[in-house]
């Protein structure tokens, strides 16, 4: 089974001595990315990346000083809530190894991620487009088949920009898994967008804890007054709902 995660914009690289990072594998793709971007001016990143003037610098400089070797790993360097409660620095070493084989972070930039990949610092995302193309047809079918490469069951806990990705090239036979996290909010079920990546990181770090084998254990996840809703779920869609 396999997880996968949505990147995040923030970034703070972190060192764990203690772990042995791996390069990424679509670095190929990445230095395509890379030579267009290297070469825009701030003002023309404003528009590509959609930001405004202190965001566009800041990327701006970071695509000038990036290197495609050297970096920290993945998991330790995405710094938005859903890493937050993936929490991957309190993580053992163990469990860090498990994940390199069983949790992907999707990353418009560097393609499929293992958390134990090592990056540098970016910002772009799979909406943006580079010279007219979009993201989703540069990558094209590259995180599809990277994700069912094994055939094993796949867990969606991205957001569905990132979902999107895969979704797109689904063929009958294959298993992809939503996680659904929903709050009673005012007499309704909602999905409340900081909620839910905050349980989706959690969610990520139940399944490297448990090192689980198949989507059946999903249910028994219980954190922060979220559980399982069967009455909600199907085979493609586990909902589990917090009434806290």
């Amino acid at each position: 089974m396999i997880a996968m995660l949505s990147p995040a914009k923030n970034m703070r690289p972190t060192e764990r001595p203690d772990i042995k990072t791996a390069a990424p594998r679509y670095m190929e793709l990445t230095r395509r990315l890379w030579d267009e971007l290297r070469a825009l001016a701030p003002h023309e990143l404003e528009s590509v990346l959609r930001v405004g003037p202190r965001i566009a610098l800041r990327a701006c400089a970071d695509f000038a000083e990036w290197r495609d070797e050297g970096g920290t790993a993945a998991a330790l360097t995405f710094d938005g809530l859903a890493y937050r409660y993936l929490d991957a620095h309190s993580l053992s070493k163990w469990e860090l190894e498990y994940a390199q084989e069983h949790l992907r972070l999707l990353s418009g930039f560097y393609g499929p991620l293992r958390p134990l990949d090592a990056i540098h610092p970016y910002r772009l995302e799979l909406a943006h487009k580079i010279g007219g193309q979009s993201l989703y047809g540069f990558w094209d079918k590259t995180f599809y088949e990277d994700l069912f490469a094994a055939g094993e069951p796949v867990i969606d806990l991205a957001s569905k920009e990132y979902s999107r990705a895969v979704r797109a090239f689904l063929r009958p036979g294959d298993r992809l898994i939503a996680c659904n996290f929903l709050v009673y909010s005012r007499g309704k079920l909602r999905c409340l967008p900081t909620m839910a990546k905050m349980a989706r990181g959690a969610m990520a770090r139940f399944i490297l804890q448990n090192q689980l084998d198949g989507p059946e254990q999903l249910p028994f996840f219980d954190w922060n007054g979220f559980h399982f809703e069967g009455s909600l779920s199907s085979e493609v869609e586990l909902v589990f709902i917090s009434r806290e």
